[in-house]
């Protein structure tokens, strides 16, 4: 089961603390439902359409898209695509600097698009800022 947080709950050996809310390069993430977003390329970017803050009310709150760097879009195209039960390791995302693979899971379970599970202790190798 997942909690609020999109953090899987449970046992299995899997470790949840605090370093679940952050991505590491072993962290296992998904998308939490299928269809929640689309990827579409405008202007050199790729923005990444989702309705999870849609509001109940008609034009509640204004469409706020996520931008990023075209060169982003294999690994977002990635994430979008890993569903239940599939889970994908950030290290394993299709980029070349394991930084941008962090930061890119890392905007995505910020913005509530992933659920996380850190299967063994946090790979601190990776120095961040």
């Amino acid at each position: 089961a997942l909690t609020k947080d999109g953090i899987a709950s449970g046992g299995g050996g899997a470790h949840f603390h605090e370093a679940s809310k952050r991505m590491w390069p072993n962290t296992l993430c998904r998308l939490v439902r299928p269809g929640v977003a689309r990827l579409v390329v405008e202007d050199d970017k790729a923005v990444l359409y989702h309705c999870l803050d849609n509001s109940r009310v008609y034009r509640g709150s204004p469409v706020s898209p996520m931008e990023f760097e075209v060169d982003d879009a294999p690994a977002l195209e990635q994430l979008l695509t890993t569903v239940e039960p599939r889970w994908i390791m950030v290290r394993d995302l299709i980029h070349g600097d394991v930084e941008d693979k962090m930061g890119i899971a890392q905007a995505l379970f910020d913005e509530g698009l992933l659920a996380t599970v850190l299967a063994e202790t946090p790979d601190r190798t990776v120095q961040t800022g």
